[in-house]
């Protein structure tokens, strides 16, 4: 009999015990050939988040990790990695809900059909039935620094700000896409060690339209898969302008991975056409 492949899910919480428990029940309920491990990494360093994770620990296939101080997304989720094994390595917000016991068999399905995709997102439903914005076109300046301020309302910076958003991306059409969000990411584990992970000068943000970027780079596709649906509460940390900033930490931490993800593109291919230009030579 072959051996099972194992897939590795990593969820990163900060304060939201609640739905992590919901979320790992969900993910131990997924069907198919495959063996499963859950890693949780908390990063909220707090009791009561503790107490109400703590009967996870007992679960057989499932990994919680007690950080003893917030070393930040990225970092849990390059520490959930090295706790794995996973060929297929699902990064999972802590507010993810499993909408079928069929996903990761789905998922499966698809990079088996397709050898050349290296990330896969799915579409995503908020708890109030709207559908969150997770694909974007990849960062540059104008458009990072005019949708949080005033400039996105004027006609120039507006087109910009519309454009990096992708506002009239059809989330109903699977296609491939410049990068996807990782509040539900899938990266095949030799796609992931050949682009070194997640770039762990970022904090928070940032990391995902990076480790797409090196994706498409090496060669890779990016993939939006439609007819694959989780739910999301729908509530975005980094909401708001930088007139936040100040009363804001994760606004503090969006601009400072901005730049730092600016500085690492400086004199790079801006768009997944130059990109592939490159990747081909």
């Amino acid at each position: 009999m072959a051996e099972l492949e194992t897939i590795s899910i990593i969820i990163v919480d900060f304060f939201k015990a609640g739905r992590v428990v919901d979320n790992v029940k969900g993910a131990l309920s997924q069907k198919g050939a495959f063996e499963l491990e859950v890693i949780v990494i908390d990063n909220s360093c707090d009791k009561d988040n503790r107490n109400k994770l703590q009967n996870l620990v007992e679960l057989s296939d499932v990994t919680v990790i007690f950080n003893d101080a917030n070393v930040g997304y990225v970092e849990a989720c390059n520490q959930g990695f090295d706790l794995g094994s996973g060929e297929y390595i699902f990064l999972v917000n802590p507010d993810i809900v499993w909408k079928s016991n069929d996903i990761i068999s789905d998922i499966i399905s698809t990079f088996n059909e397709a050898k050349d995709i290296g990330v896969i997102g799915v579409r995503q439903e908020n708890d109030d039935g709207s559908t969150p914005e997770i694909v974007r076109r990849f960062p540059n300046i104008v458009a990072q620094i005019s949708r949080r301020t005033f400039l996105r309302r004027l006609p120039w910076f507006e087109s910009r700000t519309a454009e990096y958003e992708v506002v009239d991306f059809d989330y109903s059409i699977s296609t491939d896409v410049d990068w996807v969000q990782s509040s539900f990411m899938c990266v095949k584990r030799n796609v992931w060690l050949d682009v070194n992970g997640l770039d762990s000068r970022f904090f928070l943000f940032m990391a995902d339209p990076d480790i797409c970027y090196q994706t498409w780079l090496k060669g890779y596709r990016v993939f939006y898969q439609a007819d694959i649906l989780v739910g999301a509460d729908g509530k975005r940390c980094s909401a708001g302008g930088l007139g936040e900033f100040f009363t804001n930490q994760a606004i503090r931490y969006h601009l400072r991975d901005a730049i730092h993800y600016q500085l690492k593109y400086l004199f790079k291919a801006k768009t997944r056409s130059k990109i592939n230009l490159i990747s081909d030579c």
